[in-house]
């Protein structure tokens, strides 16, 4: 079913995520998550257990992913993959991406970011209505603040990883966008904000596609409350067909 993705959607989340609104699922929902061990993923994992939920956690070597929670369990797949993709996503409420890294030649085609996009967007034309909301983890360098793109006022060579890597979330959101048929959501906090190990507030706001500050110019967000906002957008659904900017409360 597809769901409202307007302006006026995401400044009515910002205000329910600042007055505390957002309550768990009251029936437990099923997630897939690809990147489940990673800074962010093992974060997600363990928000959407502490809610009830069953999780899923992906990836080419299961048995190296360990979780004593009973509402844990592993699929081995590829993110890269859409058939694989198609196998292990069918039944689940929300497909969760929160993967990184580069390919050879650190070329922002072979960035896993995009090319999982690509290939859950395959995917959905083989699901069909069938295809699970997809929330994929994107990168601050593709918000803008003071309407500049971040990567363009980054100082980055072609041919290195962070390049690469960068330039990859950029390309995967304009596949996202171009896409039909499924919903998707794409969520960025601030480039470097959840690097600083800030506590978690249990909080957050949500924009379009300008950087996030708070009221004294930081855009600091932790790790955790990234998590939350991601937890909170699987569960709601109220979102899709757009990118989020996540950020601190003002």
């Amino acid at each position: 079913m597809k769901r409202i993705g307007s302006d006026f959607v995401i400044t009515t989340l910002a205000m329910l995520s600042l007055l505390g609104l957002f309550t768990p699922s009251a029936f437990a929902d099923t997630f897939v998550v690809y990147g489940a061990t990673g800074n962010v993923g093992s974060l997600i994992v363990e928000e959407a257990l502490k809610r009830g939920h069953d999780v899923v956690g992906v990836s080419r070597n299961p048995a190296s992913m360990r979780n004593e929670n009973t509402n844990f369990s592993t699929a081995q797949g590829d993110v890269t993959d859409s058939d694989s993709i198609v196998s292990t996503v069918q039944g689940a409420d929300a497909v969760i991406i929160a993967v990184g890294g580069v390919g050879p030649g650190n070329t922002p085609e072979e960035a896993i970011a995009y090319r999982g996009a690509n290939a859950y967007i395959e995917a959905a034309s083989q699901l069909g209505e069938e295809t699970p909301h997809v929330i994929q983890v994107g990168s601050g360098t593709t918000l803008n603040t003071n309407g500049v793109r971040v990567f363009e006022t980054l100082d980055l060579e072609p041919g290195t990883r962070v390049h690469g890597l960068f330039q990859g979330h950029w390309l995967a959101l304009g596949a996202y966008r171009q896409s039909t048929g499924f919903d998707w959501t794409v969520m960025s906090a601030a480039y470097g904000s959840i690097m600083g190990g800030d506590a978690s507030v249990g909080s957050y706001r949500l924009g379009d596609q300008e950087t996030l500050f708070d009221r004294n110019g930081s855009n600091s967000l932790s790790v955790e409350d990234y998590a939350i906002a991601i937890i909170d957008m699987a569960e709601s659904h109220t979102v899709t067909g757009k990118r989020v900017a996540v950020g601190p409360l003002y």
